[in-house]
């Protein structure tokens, strides 16, 4: 799908056509769509591919009077994917009367540029504004990634302090992943920047290197802050692994425990179940008193077991 936008009034709006100083966004195109923007831009097809490779790195490169823009974008894939957050490759091309951005995934950051940015001018003829701005609102989409990761860590690691099962340690393992992604992807973006900046093809003023400085940092920021996330993580993950065997200990311990108080009243029915000749089985109340008998039993087993601790069973929290 391709989407025009153009400046009006300082808000960037949905238009129609190719006019000279419009940004054409497409999201997923296919090749009827690549080879259109080709013909009609005139846009080298490599640079127009290049954000259709998942794999893709975040770069810089040039040809002619048209400059390409590779930036890795967080996405999330959802709970059910082996992965949730990771980084998709997003184009920006700069050429002399348009401004052009791709990505294979839909990905919708109209609404933040005009919010987060409407006391900078935006126009899409100033296409060097617009990439940094664009870069802003990335940076500031992977903090907000980084924060909903952190959220469901906290979320994973207080119902793993009653676990015995798996299903919590993968879901810290598919967080641990994303971490992974998200901090090579502004690893990436990061040196793209450094290699940004020094290109005076853009021409770069003053407010533009004042915008690039909040730009780095908010990725130096994301990097730092994944980075500290996977660390610990890495130490917590063995931590709850750890736990998660103690756990289970504690319930084979419980039930072994109450299978050995069981096995006094079993025993004592085993014996007087005997076709034998036993004592007091002519006694008319020999059935309660052995009834009472095996139940004072279990408890004094019971009892004795749960003062040396191995009764004992920590029930589930629901605080």
């Amino acid at each position: 799908m391709i989407s025009v936008y153009q400046e009006n009034d300082g808000w960037l709006e949905q238009t129609s056509g190719y006019e000279k100083g419009t940004w054409i966004h497409a999201e997923n195109p296919d090749e009827e769509e690549i080879n259109h923007l080709h013909e009609v831009l005139g846009v080298p097809l490599t640079f127009l591919r290049a954000a259709l490779d998942p794999r893709e790195v975040a770069r810089t490169d040039s040809r002619k009077n048209i400059h390409l823009i590779i930036v890795r974008v967080p996405y999330e894939f959802g709970a059910g994917d082996r992965v949730p957050y990771r980084t998709v490759p997003m184009a920006m091309i700069v050429a002399p009367d348009h401004f052009i951005t791709l990505c294979h995934r839909r990905i919708d950051f109209v609404r933040d540029l005009n919010y987060s940015y409407d006391e900078r001018e935006l126009g899409t003829r100033r296409a060097a504004r617009l990439v940094l701005a664009i870069l802003g609102v990335v940076g500031d989409w992977f903090l907000r990634y980084l924060e909903e990761i952190d959220r469901r860590l906290e979320d994973v690691e207080e119902r793993l302090m009653d676990s015995i099962e798996n299903k919590e340690m993968m879901e810290l393992l598919s967080y641990e992943k994303s971490l992974v992604y998200i901090k090579t992807g502004l690893q990436w973006n990061n040196q793209m920047l450094e290699h940004l900046q020094g290109k005076a093809s853009f021409g770069w003023d003053a407010e533009d290197q004042e915008l690039f400085e909040d730009v780095q940092i908010e990725y130096r920021q994301g990097y730092h802050m994944a980075e500290t996330m996977l660390e610990v993580l890495e130490g917590t993950t063995d931590a709850f692994a750890s736990l998660i065997s103690n756990n289970l200990n504690v319930v084979m311990k419980f039930l072994a425990a109450i299978t050995i108080v069981m096995t006094v009243p079993t025993l004592i029915a085993s014996i007087y179940g005997m076709n034998v000749t036993i004592p007091g089985e002519d006694a008319p109340y020999m059935f309660v008193m052995l009834m009472l008998g095996s139940a004072l039993l279990a408890l004094l087993v019971a009892g004795w077991f749960y003062r040396h601790g191995w009764l004992s069973f920590r029930l589930k929290r629901y605080d």
